[in-house]
């Protein structure tokens, strides 16, 4: 039989016979093998793209550490708060009742894993792997929105997953432990739930209850986190049924309650007032508009500079992309989306540069879901030409690459010599204190700090959300008298003391630097000086 077999396949190639071996033994007999290798062809190509998208986005969020000050070094001020907060859950304290935490307690959960690695081999590793994993979120994220753009078309999964992996407001928010990233990761994966699968053109009920639980789980990680399941709600109630919208709104309200209600039963009225009162009643006037628009179109990098053609621009690619989407039914959701959120970034009340990444996701599915179909609409005005699709693809490609080149430039973070300090300050009997947790962290001085009973402020700057004011309007660190005579009183109750972010004006009264600047040193590494606070 062997013999007559590959005699009678002679005149085909060694795959080709083969085939045919494996159709004599029973296999894969409804595939031809011409369709065999295309459908092989197609998925090298698309664990290729995959393997691509993720490697480019992790080196996007991975080399500008490495410019800058590098893994160790001090970054967002913000990680290092949330870092802290979850190495004090792993010691038994509860955000809210034994410290400030402006944010509701997923962060602190989700990081704790890390600040256990921290508790065994030093808190200055758990926050290199805790960034490392974000890192490759960011890069996970990428995939999933081309996974989310794959039943669109390949090209549509290539662009947007490309746009993800290198558009700065995501890079910046997922360069390290900031809340972006996992919330993101949250309304990803809960949108891949909703889409109709191959047996149904609904997602079931089941399907709809885990999407709208994880979810919630995005609301507990950040507040602006109920604006997309406000959105996906009511396109359930258009699209889907009531029943089906009011099991996506019940399984994220009882996620997000599961999640939350034990802090908040520990300490009601301080969760309360830290999580809903002091972000409500933050300053509206900080962030210009145009600023704003600057940062969530990724130029923030080009310089503020005359960027308002640019920007006019953009908004122009915006609107023709959302509005390619809005007409294509299957991308119809993702526009709205993006409309939504960029609608909330700019009723935020306070701005800051990762505030950005909250769009992101939804943006890049529009630019690669808007792409692909005025691609599709030009190669058919061009007769269906194979080539046009392609050319046109690759000069996408090409403009993502030139919008993203500064990032060849960046530093996101500075050199901080956190285990000399640690060294030099091992033999100090007393505690610590600092305007910035990423420090103590990075000195391995938190646990310390904790074991010895000191002070536990591990977010300065936030007390000015929750101190009084000299007027009914929420004013600057510097012009708060309360927030200066706390800082002086919170310093002078520790042996040393170390600045790395306050500024005299922005954060310090005239009268306050001159305090701090009288005290004497303990020790001085380059411009990094720990000082002995005097009474």
């Amino acid at each position: 039989m062997w013999l007559s077999l590959c005699s009678a396949q002679g005149a085909l190639s060694p795959f080709r016979a083969l085939w045919a071996i494996c159709r004599c033994l029973g296999k894969c007999r409804d595939v031809t093998p011409a369709a065999s290798v295309e459908a092989l062809g197609r998925r090298w190509q698309t664990v290729l793209a995959a393997v691509t998208i993720f490697a480019v986005a992790f080196t996007a969020r991975l080399y500008p550490m490495l410019r800058g000050g590098g893994l160790y070094g001090l970054g967002n001020y913000d990680d290092g708060v949330y870092y802290a907060a979850a190495a004090m859950l792993t010691e038994g304290r509860l955000p809210y009742r034994d410290y400030l935490l402006l944010q509701p307690p997923s962060i602190a959960i989700l990081l704790a894993p890390f600040a256990a690695i921290g508790s065994i081999l030093g808190d200055p590793i758990g926050l290199l792997v805790g960034r490392l994993a974000w890192m490759a979120l960011g890069a996970v994220n990428a995939l999933l929105v081309g996974l989310l753009l794959l039943p669109v078309s390949r090209r549509a999964a290539l662009l947007g997953g490309a746009t993800y992996a290198v558009f700065f407001p995501a890079v910046y928010s997922e360069h390290t432990v900031l809340l972006e990233a996992p919330a993101t990761t949250a309304l990803l994966i809960s949108l891949l739930l909703c889409r109709p699968t191959g047996r149904s053109p609904r997602p079931g009920l089941v399907r709809l209850a885990l999407a709208g639980a994880i979810l919630g789980v995005a609301a507990s990680i950040k507040i602006w986190g109920v604006v997309p399941v406000l959105v996906i709600v009511v396109w359930l109630v258009v699209t889907h049924s009531l029943r089906g919208a009011l099991v996506y709104l019940g399984a994220a309200a009882a996620a997000c309650a599961a999640i939350c209600l034990p802090f908040f039963l520990a300490a009601p009225a301080r969760m309360w007032r830290m999580v809903v009162t002091a972000q409500l009643g933050r300053d509206r006037s900080s962030t210009p508009l145009l600023e704003r628009m600057i940062d969530i179109g990724g130029l923030s990098l080009w310089g503020n500079a005359s960027l308002s053609p640019y920007v006019a621009v953009l908004l122009v690619i915006g609107v023709v992309c959302v509005g390619a989407t809005l007409i294509f039914e299957p991308t119809r959701l993702f526009a709205l989306l993006l409309v939504a959120l960029v609608a909330t970034l700019m009723l935020t009340p306070t701005w800051f540069l990762h505030y950005s990444g909250l769009a992101a996701a939804p943006a890049a599915l529009v630019i690669g879901g808007g792409a692909h179909v005025l691609i599709s609409k030009l190669v058919g005005l061009t007769g269906g030409r194979v080539w046009v699709g392609p050319i046109l693809s690759l000069v996408v490609l090409l403009l993502l690459a030139v919008h993203a080149s500064p990032l060849l430039k960046e530093s996101m973070s500075r050199a901080f010599p956190g285990a000399q300090l640690g060294r030099a300050l091992a033999g100090l009997r007393g505690c610590v204190a600092t305007d910035d947790p990423t420090t103590l962290i990075e000195m391995n001085l938190l646990r310390r700090n904790v074991e010895r009973g000191c002070p536990l402020q591990i977010d300065l700057g936030g007390n000015n959300y929750v101190l009084p004011h000299p007027g009914k309007q929420l004013v600057s660190r510097a012009n708060n008298p309360y927030f200066q005579r706390f800082f002086l009183h919170f310093f002078r109750s520790h042996q040393a003391v170390i600045i790395v972010n306050y500024r005299e004006g922005r954060d310090l009264s005239a009268q306050t630097a001159r305090i701090y600047k009288s005290w004497p040193d303990l020790v001085r590494i380059g411009s990094d000086v720990v000082k002995i606070p005097q009474p």
